[in-house]
């Protein structure tokens, strides 16, 4: 009766073991078809919508490197990858930095100690902070490295926007005179003005995947001219022709919306899937 038990017990575990392996292979092997289709697919260029989340660290040059340390932004933009690599892109960028080389205009209003003086009788506390954005469309190509990956690529892209910055005051609120009211607008230093753009790197997108990526090299130039009548401590106003230069590295994440083929008019592709 035991050893009855025993080859019983001892069966079940062999048939359990042959049921798991076989439904292992049936898996790899399908899981195998699959990857083999992929791979066996032809590729094929896409047109896609793009939506793009955005980090960049900008170094100065020419007036920008006067009046600012390095900086950074994050930005939002959105695009159209064309179905032969052709790709236009628009995009917001919001700059910030924490130092700021140009700290001289309170010289007019304070004493030897160079220190200003709060309506309490204390010596104020006011930290200067880089601000700005950067709005632009641009225009470029995806230069295609393989056969597989058609639709991605070295990027090179160049088009035009706007550059705007100014030098922002952090204080209590209430008890500083100097710079209330208003009053901070004849030392922020506000410019803006035509700024153009270029950039070169790679972006890798996959009309099958939700997430793609670009990363490269940004380079931004602004004319721009201070938007301010009067700078008060120099009792003038600034009407020099700015040559603010940014560069630096850029990346990014792009969700993608895959479309139509390349070639293919609106409709076809939908009437083959009914």
């Amino acid at each position: 009766m035991e050893k009855a038990v025993i080859l019983f017990y001892i069966c079940g575990i062999v048939l359990k073991f042959y049921s798991f392996t076989f439904c292992f292979l049936l898996s790899y092997c399908f899981t195998s078809a699959q990857d083999t289709a992929k791979r066996n697919a032809k590729p094929e260029y896409r047109n896609i919508v793009q939506i793009t989340l955005n980090y960049a660290r900008h170094t100065p040059m020419g007036s920008m490197s006067e009046r600012f340390s390095t900086s950074n932004s994050y930005g939002i933009g959105t695009g159209y990858k064309f179905g032969r690599n052709w790709q236009a892109n628009a995009g917001l960028d919001l700059m910030f930095g924490g130092k700021v080389k140009e700290n001289n205009m309170f010289d007019s209003i304070t004493g030897a100690s160079r220190s200003m003086i709060d309506a309490n009788g204390n010596l104020a506390v006011i930290r200067l902070y880089e601000r700005g954005y950067m709005l632009h469309f641009d225009f470029g190509k995806i230069i295609q490295l393989d056969r597989i990956h058609k639709n991605s690529g070295l990027l090179f892209t160049g088009g035009f926007g706007m550059m705007s910055h100014k030098i922002k005051f952090q204080f209590t609120r209430n008890i500083m005179p100097q710079l209330e009211n208003g009053l901070y607008k004849g030392y922020d230093r506000m410019s803006n003005g035509l700024m153009l753009r270029g950039f070169a790197g790679y972006q890798r997108m996959e009309p099958t995947e939700l997430f793609s990526f670009y990363a490269g090299i940004e380079y931004l130039k602004g004319y721009t001219r201070s938007r301010r009548s009067l700078n008060y401590d120099t009792r003038l106003p600034d009407n020099r022709l700015r040559n603010d230069i940014l560069i630096g590295i850029k990346a990014g994440v792009i969700f993608t919306i895959t479309g139509r083929k390349a070639g293919e008019k609106k409709g076809e592709e939908e009437k083959f899937y009914q």
